[in-house]
């Protein structure tokens, strides 16, 4: 059996992923939700069950018209002469001209392969859909660590703070503003531990378990794979089902314009058969032909619908490609762009601002600086180490997006 593009994912799959599906409360790798979701997805296993139908309506289609076997039975019930019983025994069948039914079951083969492709795609969509809630939960389990040291940090300040307030150097307004900075630092954890929770359920929910057995996602969102240049990747579109797919309605629009002109030859009845005379008990033989007139004329309009639309598929097929292309080239500027923030913040925002919050935490204790101040130093450090956060997730997002539209199974950095 030929070996469709579409089918890299499922391969890469079976190859690549042959890691057990973890113990209860163990970590979860990409890789192993991948495989799990290509083994247990419902979506995925009913899709089986699409092909083999799609197997059956290929034979429906291909077959000729069937025998058909006759009586007819005249004078029945007649008086007088008319009560003479005649029987007719027949066989017959239609003979379809112009080589119908095999058109019908090339219709049928093109109809199969568009849903092989749609199979593909739902598959690489799937795929996709398993890597970004993957990644989502890998930056909210970073964004917890982030809510951890802050809270740390709420703490230790209002430690200084009670301390300057006991040595007379503090408000009551101080403290309190410090302990409201940990009532909320709390509150954000417990948020955070929300969405987690709701998360894990999501992720779960692709290989049809409804409670998760794993506590938390391993790999790390910082590690960047290397970004190709933009003409390799328009090269991969053609592994697109969607392109594949574009091919075959172009195939499927000539078949079927080629059933709509078979249908000027008309079909015709044929049957034979024998009479029985029950008045003397004579036999003779029958032989009925019917052949449909004006077939040619009421073709016409079929014909030319299908030439209309076997004429509109390249059409659609150039758009659909145009829009493939820009979608392709906005992903890779996000890439770029997403690589370059996070480079600038790692560089240089995130050490600034690391060493304005050391100054101002060295200044509040010498009184040279308020609370107010030390806090707006936190949260810059805080915004800061967030955003970066936000720039590695949306490339590693960005990339799978990247590898759905070349075909390909997803590569991200959180594949450790």
């Amino acid at each position: 059996m030929r070996l469709r593009i579409g089918a890299v994912a499922l391969l890469w799959a079976t190859s690549a992923w042959t890691a057990p599906m973890p113990a209860a409360e163990q970590p979860l790798t990409l890789g192993q939700a991948l495989a799990l979701v290509l083994e247990n997805n419902p979506q995925l296993q009913a899709a089986d069950f699409d092909t083999r139908a799609a197997a059956a309506r290929i034979r429906q289609q291909s077959l000729g018209t069937p025998w058909q076997v006759g009586m007819e039975l005249e004078n029945l019930a007649g008086s007088g002469e008319g009560s003479d019983l005649e029987t007719t025994v027949s066989l017959g069948r239609v003979l379809e001209l112009g080589n119908k039914s095999t058109l019908r079951g090339a219709v049928a083969e093109q109809e199969s392969s568009l849903l092989r492709h749609e199979q593909d795609a739902a598959r690489l969509d799937l795929l996709a859909e398993t890597a970004q809630r993957f990644i989502a939960i890998a930056q909210v389990q970073s964004r917890r660590a982030l809510a951890q040291e802050q809270l740390e940090t709420a703490n230790k300040t209002q430690g200084a703070v009670k301390r300057r307030f006991r040595a007379g150097k503090a408000s009551k307004a101080e403290l309190s503003r410090a302990k409201i900075g940990v009532a909320r630092a709390e509150l954000a954890l417990d948020e955070i531990d929300h969405l987690l929770r709701n998360g894990r359920t999501r992720l779960a929910q692709l290989w049809g378990q409804v409670r998760p057995d794993f506590k938390k996602v391993v790999g790390t969102l910082f590690t960047l794979p290397s970004i190709p240049d933009y003409a390799s990747l328009e090269r991969l579109l053609d592994n697109n089902p969607a392109i594949a797919r574009l091919a075959t309605q172009e195939r499927l629009a000539d078949v079927r314009l080629q059933l709509t002109r078979a249908q000027r030859q008309p079909d015709i009845d044929l049957s034979a058969g024998i009479r029985h005379f029950s008045a003397n008990d004579d036999t003779g033989l029958l032989l009925s032909v019917r052949v449909p007139l004006g077939s040619r004329s009421r073709a016409v309009g079929y014909e030319d619908e299908a030439r209309a639309l076997a004429r509109r598929e390249p059409l659609l097929a150039q758009n659909r490609k145009l829009a493939l292309r820009a979608t392709l080239f906005s992903l890779h500027q996000e890439l770029l762009h997403d690589r370059d923030r996070l480079q600038m913040l790692r560089s240089r925002i995130i050490p600034a601002a690391t060493q304005a919050l050391d100054d101002t935490n060295r200044g509040y204790g010498t009184g040279r600086y308020s609370l107010l101040e030390l806090t707006q130093a936190q949260e810059v450090l805080l915004q800061a180490r967030l955003e970066a956060l936000d720039a590695a997730a949306s490339f590693q997002r960005n990339r799978i997006q990247i590898d759905r539209l070349t075909g390909a199974s997803p590569r991200t950095g959180v594949n450790s």
